[in-house]
């Protein structure tokens, strides 16, 4: 970490907090010159990549993923949020440990999240976002 002082590259840490952002607040003392200056440090998140269908990669995006599960659950009393439910998606996907997920792995999770939760909110999302084209295959979804 350069002195924005003198331009060192030696400096100490006399002080470090973490922040509510979990990002870490850092007093650094120069070596050379004495003078304290302050440092914020973040963790990089590594951001998930998409395949879909047509094998486009794109980055991960919370906000498309909340939309489905509000439109799989809007008439369904529910008995957590939307946000927890997502929450819990997207903590399982990171969960996967992968860097590129498939459009089939999101739905995977979306549904064994939604099952626990609605299966009507399970069953609106499985018949949107599947290969879903008679009774017969949503008969096979539920008797799994």
């Amino acid at each position: 970490m350069k002195c924005i002082f003198c331009g060192n590259s030696e400096s100490k840490v006399v002080d470090s907090r973490y922040l509510k952002d979990t990002s870490i607040r850092r007093r650094r003392e120069c070596l050379k010159c004495g003078k304290r200056f302050t440092t914020y440090e973040t963790v990089e998140s590594n951001p998930m990549v998409v395949t879909n269908v047509d094998n486009v990669r794109e980055p991960f995006k919370i906000d498309k993923l909340t939309e489905s599960i509000k439109y799989a659950t809007y008439c369904v009393n529910l008995a957590k949020s939307v946000e927890e439910i997502v929450n819990s998606i997207e903590s399982k996907l990171y969960g996967l440990q992968k860097q590129e997920i498939s459009t089939q792995d999101i739905v995977r999770v979306a549904l064994d999240v939604l099952m626990e939760v609605s299966s009507m909110a399970c069953l609106v999302y499985y018949t949107q976002h599947t290969d879903c084209n008679s009774f017969e295959d949503v008969r096979n979804f539920l008797n799994r």
